[in-house]
């Protein structure tokens, strides 16, 4: 079963190429790789600062997509949502692993690599979506969800930076979290 090569997949595509995988089909594997795997990579290379860290990861991510099919729960979100996830859980781990305390350099925008074909405007529409999602949060939590999503602080790390109560927190993530699937259903046709 083959899908389209540009265009979100639906449910039913997303739920077939994940009993694929559970079913040992490679060619789901390869499937899964051709669509996500540029965005993975561009994930990999703004928070590991080198292609080749991005190229390791991007690896590590596909390989474990494929170990943890039975993980995936469409009720929790799209299966872009679960692999993204899996790849920030893996950077950060390796970024608390190879670099302790410090944090890499990230990559400027200009620097990653141009884009090749139409298909690789999803990534940039689902960029522009969050954009307008993340306007309906204040100041204070959009710099929450930085720290905690894409700089890979922890709650208890942002407590002790910023000098607020873990569980205050804990309470302005969930709160921003809850803000942004309001915001990104109300959005949806």
């Amino acid at each position: 079963m083959r899908h389209r090569a540009n265009g979100p997949l639906t449910a039913q595509e997303e739920q077939r190429l994940i009993e694929r995988l559970l079913e040992g089909d490679e060619g789901a594997v390869r499937d899964v790789y051709s669509r996500f795997a540029r965005p993975v990579f561009t994930l990999g290379l703004r928070l590991l600062g080198s292609p080749e860290a991005a190229e390791e990861l991007t690896q590590d991510v596909f390989l474990a997509a494929w170990r943890k099919a039975a993980r995936f729960d469409p009720a929790r979100g799209r299966l872009s949502t679960w692999l993204m996830s899996i790849a920030h859980n893996l950077a950060v781990d390796r970024l608390r692993h190879e670099t302790g305390a410090s944090r890499p350099n990230l990559v400027l925008v200009e620097e990653l690599p141009e884009r090749q074909d139409a298909s690789d405007l999803d990534p940039v529409l689902d960029r522009d979506a969050a954009d307008r999602a993340m306007a309906v949060l204040s100041r204070g939590e959009r710099k929450l969800l930085m720290m905690a999503y894409f700089r890979g602080y922890t709650a208890r790390e942002i407590s002790e930076m910023d000098g607020i109560p873990l569980g205050t927190v804990k309470t302005r993530l969930r709160t921003a979290l809850i803000k942004l699937r309001r915001a990104n259903h109300t959005k949806e046709p």
